[in-house]
């Protein structure tokens, strides 16, 4: 992975502390990038030459589980290499189209693609929900309980008042860098 997307000075700073303790305010941003990445199936952090392999669709345009897609060095169908512009199209956002009178990728066929994908720096936004979110898992309780029962024991946690949880208002900060539709 990249270097992290917030420093532990900047959550200091943000929760207004005189000190912190870097290793835990470490750990605490990692796991809120590993939220982010989680709600947003994506890896966010620039990738060079990453190997994917997707299933045929049987249809012209095959998405790319990644994106900004910066680079598609190769493609390959069923061993056969295909000619970027001739044989396929590809664009930032994704979107593999296959080229040529009535092609397609072909139904439940691997096709293999190196390409670059990600952003060098995480953008100000993910920065701003990742720091937002390490502040409130800082602050909030380790275990909340949202319900507990006696028979039989049980216990259920409550992810939201942990700080662990992306608000409403986050998912919308982030919408723009999850995968979006078919073809834009």
């Amino acid at each position: 992975m990249a270097s992290p997307w917030a420093l532990p000075e900047q959550l200091r700073l943000r929760l207004r502390l005189a000190t912190i303790d870097e290793a835990q305010a470490t750990d605490t941003i990692a796991g809120a990038e590993a939220v982010i990445r989680a709600a947003l199936n994506q890896t966010i952090d620039e990738v060079a030459g990453d190997e994917l392999v997707l299933v045929g669709n049987g249809r012209r345009l095959l998405n790319l589980p990644e994106m900004p897609v910066t680079a598609v060095t190769s493609v390959t169908v069923g061993g056969v290499l295909l000619v970027d512009g001739v044989g396929y199209r590809w664009n930032r956002y994704g979107n593999l189209t296959r080229l040529g009178y009535d092609a397609c990728w072909t139904l439940d066929e691997d096709v293999e693609v190196i390409c670059t994908h990600g952003y060098p720096v995480a953008p100000a936004a993910v920065v701003q929900v990742c720091l937002q979110l390490a502040a409130r898992a800082w602050v909030a309780p380790k275990e909340a309980v949202a319900a507990e029962s006696l028979g039989d024991y049980s216990v259920t946690y409550d992810k939201q008042r942990t700080g662990q949880a992306l608000t409403d208002f986050e998912m919308g900060m982030l919408e723009r860098y999850a995968i979006g539709p078919a073809s834009r």
